[in-house]
């Protein structure tokens, strides 16, 4: 506080920092700007354990298609900022169908189809993003030897790098507004045990999915033995001596013999004595392996082919749309911001257009709902709670205001036909009541009470 006269001046107090909580990366206390080690905070560990998983077992990795293809399969769509009555209206149309341009000829769909694909099997992706010599994007190749380099005072990553082998093979800022390349890092649930990356779809279920792993890769062991049991090949007894060269060749004529092949010998006491698991089956084998499939099924939550074809045309529709509703939009959500914050509106401003302008992302075609919706506006206006020209706006439809000026006069004529009908047929003789009682018909006159004053 400044006193100058009469006049007293209050200096605004400055912000030192936008949050105050930070995340803890290794030392005590609130972190300051650190750097990292090679190797330190890496997730190259993590990424090889869950594409094993992938690769040995079929039901994680169906999950992460699965998931990938219900968020991106009906494409990308794109709508103005804002409605046609705003006078940046133009400005916002060309800006959508500009970026609508870069978008396929970036092939932005597919690009989202394996970010999300890498989204649900690792728990994070990593988009590479350049304005030099055009504005560009990938998917950065080797995803998993990416590590953080840098973290600001809030412990926020600021710089990112590849190490491979132990080498230095790329690095990356973050900030898309300053830096001609950059890297965008799109992560899904990321907590304090996953920090700084995202968390995948198969934790909570590696468990079973090691547990099926092993019990398949055992059961092909036990069926090898049951098809080719091991047998022991006795030569000789207590009552013949055997040659030591006839024992070597007999050795290595059973070694060296074809499955269900066998051996010819002449003067030798010769048994085979079978092996193997003597033929005792796996009990509760399926009912074990069918539990621990549900639990993978119920953790995933994503359900196979076999579950959606064996289920019923509703059940299937509601698994469906339980997907979509806790995995699929979030993932969209998670897509759409970092594809409009880090991508698109620095694109656009560098382009001379503001970042206002930048239109808005749709995972599905903006007419999807305009029949539940014309329905509903239907209904409002007919009830005179909401006029057509509001219904139109909303639908974003033309609203054509003489015709429905000709409408509402045709309904006040049919108003006025129906309100004068009404008044005549009051004015009508009533017909008198007949009552019937067997064989005999009655006819009730109705006649008003004398007036001896009138």
């Amino acid at each position: 506080m400044v006193k100058i006269g009469k006049w007293t001046l209050f200096e605004k107090t400055k912000a030192t920092e936008k949050f105050k909580a930070g995340v803890d990366t290794g030392g005590g206390g609130k972190p300051k700007r650190k750097t990292f080690g090679m190797g330190e905070h890496s997730w190259l560990g993590r990424c090889k354990h869950f594409d094993k998983l992938a690769q040995e077992y079929p039901l994680f990795n169906q999950s992460c298609l699965s998931i990938a293809g219900m968020c991106t399969a009906q494409g990308l769509f794109y709508q103005p900022a804002v409605n046609k009555k705003d006078e940046t209206y133009p400005l916002a149309e060309e800006a959508m169908y500009r970026v609508a341009k870069v978008s396929r000829k970036l092939s932005v769909t597919s690009k989202f189809y394996n970010t999300v694909y890498l989204m649900a099997k690792h728990g994070g992706c990593f988009w590479e993003g350049t304005t030099t010599p055009e504005f560009d994007f990938r998917l950065v190749p080797f995803q998993e030897y990416i590590e953080p380099e840098q973290t600001d005072d809030i412990g926020n990553v600021v710089r990112w790098r590849q190490v491979i082998n132990g080498s230095l093979a790329a690095s990356w800022p973050t900030n898309p507004d300053t830096e001609d390349t950059f890297i965008v890092h799109v992560p899904w649930n990321m907590t304090s045990a996953t920090w700084p990356y995202g968390t995948s779809l198969g934790v909570g279920s590696e468990t079973e999915l090691e547990a099926l792993i092993e019990m398949e890769g055992n059961s092909k062991d036990y069926m090898d033995k049951q098809a080719w049991p091991y047998e022991v090949l006795a030569l000789g007894n207590e009552n013949s001596n055997l040659l030591e060269s006839d024992y070597t060749n007999a050795r290595s004529e059973w070694k060296n013999r074809q499955p269900g092949e066998g051996i010819v010998t002449r003067n030798m006491t010769v048994d085979i004595k079978p092996g193997g698991t003597g033929s005792q089956p796996i009990r509760e084998l399926a009912t074990l392996c069918q539990l621990m499939k549900d639990n993978v099924h119920d953790g995933l939550m994503v359900p196979p082919i076999s579950k959606l074809y064996n289920s019923t045309e509703a059940s299937a529709t509601v698994l469906t749309q339980h997907i979509m509703t806790v995995l699929g939009q979030p993932i969209q959500w998670i897509i759409k911001e970092a594809y409009e914050e880090s991508l698109l509106k620095p694109y656009l401003e560098r382009s001379g257009f503001s970042r206002k302008s930048c239109p808005i992302i749709l995972f599905e075609s903006p007419d999807v709902h305009k029949e539940e919706e014309g329905a509903y506006w239907v209904g409002l206006v007919q009830n005179k709670i909401q006029t057509p020209a509001q219904a139109c706006e909303h639908l974003g439809l033309e609203y054509d205001e003489e015709f429905w000026k000709e409408q509402e006069e045709k309904q006040l004529e049919q108003f006025k036909m129906k309100a004068e009908q009404s008044k005549d047929e009051g004015f009508q003789k009533k017909e008198p009541a007949k009552i019937e009682e067997g064989d005999k018909r009655y006819t009730v006159i109705e006649h008003k009470p004398h007036n001896p004053s009138g």
